[in-house]
């Protein structure tokens, strides 16, 4: 039994490349906000639009951050009652959960995109930035329609491996135990003390 969820590996890069380009708007914007505090405070002068920017940027960043989170099974879930069932009775639940998550998710895209398709949304823009809005839509729906994606393979893939009693399902599908918890922490920390080490003998040799 493979202990790597295969459709976490194949959705993995697609989501950490989204979210660490959301990242990095982020923190532009965090700069852009410093500097518009600054001058405000400084020089009487105010960045136009930083609210709305703000907005914008909120929204993107919640749609892919959630997307991110879905992939490393971040999301928080109360587990409190499910421990107490059994293993059979656990992979019903947890594939029940995924498919209602995916369900939520596939809804809240369409909505999305029903939005970004109206006519009137399509010509509006923002007040004081004077960007059209269909441009910061955009982005927000990419990152719902990717946590529906990313929901989807995997209430399809839970459903796959109820039908087949696959024990893996609990694993890879149910809550985040604190053992794995620990043991992912254990193992990033091996991971960086190896690429010290590795880091160490290079600049020791040149």
């Amino acid at each position: 039994m493979s202990s790597t969820n295969p459709i976490s590996q194949a959705i993995a890069p697609a989501a950490r490349f989204a979210t660490l380009a959301c990242g990095w708007v982020v923190l532009g914007y965090a700069i852009a906000l410093s500097l518009e505090v600054l001058g405000r405070k400084l020089f009487n002068t105010s960045f136009k639009g930083i609210d709305e920017l703000g907005g914008f940027v909120l929204a993107i960043s919640a749609a892919i951050g959630a997307s991110y989170a879905m992939a490393q099974r971040s999301h928080t879930r109360v587990d409190v009652f499910l421990v107490r069932f059994p293993r059979t009775v656990q992979r019903i639940l947890n594939t029940l959960g995924m498919a209602t998550f995916a369900f939520f998710a596939t809804f809240a895209a369409w909505r999305g995109i029903n939005v970004l398709m109206e006519p009137r949304e399509s010509k509006s823009s923002a007040p004081n930035l004077e960007l059209p809005l269909w441009i910061p839509q955009s982005a927000w729906v990419l990152g719902l329609v990717l946590l529906a994606i990313i929901s989807l393979a995997y209430a399809g893939h839970a459903l796959y491996l109820l039908v087949g009693q696959r024990p893996e399902l609990n694993a890879w599908y149910g809550p985040t135990s604190a053992q794995e918890e620990l043991e992912a922490e254990l193992a990033e920390l091996k991971a960086r003390g190896t690429v010290s080490s590795a880091g160490m003998q290079g600049s020791t040799h040149g």
